[in-house]
């Protein structure tokens, strides 16, 4: 049977790079979606195998009926952004949707699926550089908090044989991408323009670094943290999940310590 992997956020850029990279390695994607069931159609049939499903990660129940399907491996890609650029003018409830979206959603269809997956043996996070503190105050602390959720799950899930790992990419081509730096008063251009070789991360790119992880690296433990920001380094930097990590503001490669 193909190896059933759940992408959350799989409608979008990342999302939906990631269901095809998996795919293409012959797992059967399920892509979910929130408001954009079209595209995750779209990236199905580009995928040219699995499905569809809609999970609401501010509800408990996810907005659904029925059991979540069974899942081998679950790819947290959803994510939202906020035009608020300040920790200390944010209002509670925008700080507390976009925990619900980036870190608390996540968390909640882990545990779940672990009740009602017996199968599910790998866990990944998608996340950004803002979990270094790089990124606009709220967003940051919403990664920043999806971090410590994969490594607080990885310590607890390591028993169980179930592997977590996270991918911690930067400015990426996507859709999120430009309203981000039009929100920060920037185009795209001009984000690029402070990139090594004037190009920021192609979607791609981190489908395949993420399918690499699932199916090319399986023999190795869990517990990967793999950095990659092209304003620092033109490949992505694999470091323990355990590792702290700081990025030098001068663009040089992830400064790490192991702890």
């Amino acid at each position: 049977m193909s190896t059933r992997v759940l992408i959350s956020g799989g409608s979008g850029g990342i999302g939906g790079a990631v269901a095809a990279a998996c795919a293409a390695r012959g797992a059967w994607p399920i892509v979910g979606y929130f408001h954009h069931e079209s595209r995750a159609r779209d990236a199905v049939r580009t995928c040219g195998a699995g499905g569809t499903i809609r999970i609401d990660l501010t509800r408990d129940d996810f907005g659904l009926s029925d059991p979540l399907p069974e899942t081998d491996v679950v790819v947290h890609c959803a994510g939202m952004i906020t035009p608020q650029h300040s920790l200390v003018q944010s209002t509670p409830t925008e700080l507390a949707h976009l925990l619900q979206v980036n870190a608390l959603g996540p968390l909640r269809l882990t545990q779940t699926l672990l009740a009602e997956s017996p199968g599910l043996r790998h866990v990944v996070f998608v996340l950004s550089t803002a979990v270094a503190c790089r990124g606009t105050g709220p967003y940051a602390l919403s990664k920043t908090t999806g971090l410590a959720v994969s490594r607080l799950l990885a310590t607890e899930l390591a028993p169980r044989g179930i592997r977590v790992d996270a991918i911690v990419p930067g400015w990426t081509e996507t859709e999120m991408a430009s309203a981000a730096a039009k929100s920060s008063g920037r185009c795209l251009d001009e984000i690029r323009s402070g990139h090594l070789d004037d190009r920021i991360l192609r979607p791609d790119e981190i489908g395949e670094l993420c399918a690499e992880l699932l199916f090319d690296t399986s023999a190795r433990p869990g517990g990967h943290l793999l950095v990659w920001d092209r304003r620092d380094s033109r490949d992505p930097a694999w470091l323990g999940l355990d590792s702290t990590f700081s990025l030098d503001p001068n663009h040089k490669h992830p400064l790490t310590n192991n702890v």
